[in-house]
């Protein structure tokens, strides 16, 4: 697991392991453990498919924060949820079945959280980028903590309004 500070924005499970492999990489300070999670997964070998699929994943997670769709990121996802398949359990409820490994889990987990609605507060920080759940009841959180980021974005604006009065 990453040493980056997310406990409290962590995603409920099983949408947790999608913000888990999402955030095996932070864009801000340049580390990247996905082979970490690759390997405690054992799928050494499938590193640029995972880098991929969690590239395309955190670009729909940043259109959970209000930017635009990427069509490139639609098109990895789909192509990774070829390999399962939907159908309907014994009460009647879809399901997604034919994960063969983790990735394809991931996967399966990101279309079940976009059928039950939770993948909407699954967002991605607009300043660094890290994945976080949104607990907000209005769904109108932004960035990853108020510590963090938001505390940087909004001592910039305050230094930018004091240097354009004086």
């Amino acid at each position: 697991m990453s040493p980056r500070y997310d406990v409290p924005k962590a995603a409920p499970e099983p949408l947790r392991q999608v913000q888990l492999l999402v955030n095996s990489d932070d864009v801000e300070h340049g580390v990247d453990w996905l082979p970490d999670w690759l390997a405690e997964r054992g799928l050494d070998g499938d590193l640029e498919r995972a880098r991929e699929l969690r590239e395309a994943l955190r670009l729909l997670i940043l259109a959970n924060n209000g930017r635009p769709v990427e069509a490139h990121a639609v098109e990895v996802v789909n192509a990774a949820a070829g390999r399962l398949f939907l159908r309907l359990d014994e009460s009647g409820a879809p399901t997604i079945g034919g994960a063969d490994d983790a990735l394809d889990e991931v996967v399966a987990i990101a279309f079940g959280a976009m059928l039950d609605g939770t993948w909407r507060r699954l967002k991605a920080c607009r300043n660094c980028r890290w994945s976080f759940y949104d607990y907000s009841p209005n769904r109108s959180a932004t960035w990853c903590s108020m510590q963090l980021c938001g505390n940087r974005k909004k001592t910039r604006a305050y230094r930018r309004r004091r240097a354009e009065q004086a």
